[in-house]
């Protein structure tokens, strides 16, 4: 699952198409907008407040970054997609959903995010968007699935299809996918967000052992 160079053959959790990097642009500026609608509220915002801010970003990123280099190869490289997504989203989900978080250190987060979804456009990574940044400074691309990774296996699905199908349909996933996570949102601010993307990983981390089960059982049952 790991590879230090770019590879030609298109693997959804990994690559990007022309679809997918447009989604993740798309995501990244909503990401950016939701930081700079928190720190609207932050008033008066302070050069201090918008330092921490900066901080809470960059301490973010280096995080993850050293959570990637430490793990891996030793990790990431051979466990389920899902659940290498599930252990990567779950300390960002814990920090929203724990009472009383500064709100420097939410947009921080967001502005992290945003940093990182940009950075997948730029360099074609379509693995966990927390994962871009690291990424970049690492080299190294680990399949890794998110929610965004709808829109790429709907461009991979039609690729053979007019490239007015393949944008049309693909940023169709992105819209309802944007759209659950803002009912999400909604209802439970930031930390249903989070919840609700807690619950996705799993879902899909469940359908997945089902079918590779089913896969093996009828493998070795021919």
């Amino acid at each position: 699952m790991e590879t230090t160079a770019y590879a030609n053959d298109f693997v959804v959790g990994r690559d990007l198409g022309p679809v997918g990097r447009l989604v993740r642009v798309l995501a990244g500026l909503l990401n950016l907008l939701a930081a700079l609608s928190i720190l609207s509220f932050m008033r008066p915002v302070t050069a201090a407040d918008l330092a921490l801010v900066g901080l809470a970003a960059v301490v973010t990123a280096v995080a993850y970054t050293i959570v990637v280099a430490v793990l891996g190869q030793p990790l990431l490289a051979r466990i389920d997609p899902w659940l290498a997504a599930l252990l990567l989203v779950l300390p960002l989900a814990v920090l929203f959903l724990l009472p009383f978080v500064p709100d420097w250190i939410t947009v921080g987060a967001f502005l992290f995010i945003a940093v990182s979804q940009f950075v997948q456009a730029a360099i074609g990574y379509g693995g966990c968007e927390i994962v871009g940044v690291p990424t970049l400074i690492l080299r190294k691309r680990y399949t890794i699935y998110c929610a965004l990774n709808s829109a790429d296996v709907v461009e991979r699905w039609l690729q053979a299809r007019p490239r007015w199908a393949k944008w049309l349909v693909g940023l169709l996933a992105f819209a309802l996918t944007m759209a659950l996570g803002g009912a999400a949102e909604m209802i439970g601010k930031a930390a249903g967000f989070f919840a609700a993307y807690l619950v996705f990983l799993l879902i899909g981390f469940a359908v997945n052992r089902i079918v590779l089960s089913r896969s093996r059982a009828a493998a070795v049952i021919g």
